[in-house]
């Protein structure tokens, strides 16, 4: 008896959900991952650097949306992937018009907006 409820705590352990330290961890990397080929991308011109980034953006955002969040996280988790659909959006729009000044305020603003957010979930590397 014993050890069938040493192999049930086992299980139930095994089969938890998603923790915080790897969903922190997992958030952070991908978007530090973003900003190391930002970075990298410093010295390409404009017209290759616009569709690469574009690329980049559209990589974290995919990983933004695999990730799981714990229970306490969920809303938070899926108001910051639509904040960063909406930078995803505004940078494709600005990769082909660079020139637009409103389209630049647009990207910047919504990128603030999704920092905040990742900021609300303790993300040191998503939120600047």
């Amino acid at each position: 008896m014993r050890r069938c409820v040493l192999l049930l705590a086992l299980a139930l352990v095994a089969c938890g959900g998603p923790d915080r330290e790897t969903f922190v961890r997992d958030a952070n990397a991908a978007c530090r991952d973003r900003a190391a080929g930002q970075e990298a991308l410093g010295a390409v011109d404009q017209d290759e650097m616009l569709p690469a980034v574009t690329v980049l953006y559209e990589q974290e955002l995919e990983r933004l949306r695999a990730l799981e969040p714990t229970d306490e996280d969920a809303a938070r988790h899926a108001d910051w992937v639509r904040a960063s659909e909406a930078v995803v959006a505004a940078w494709r729009d600005y990769s082909t018009d660079p020139s637009d000044r409103a389209v630049r305020t647009r990207v910047l603003e919504r990128f603030h907006r999704a920092a905040r957010i990742a900021g609300q979930l303790g993300l040191s590397q998503c939120d600047a």
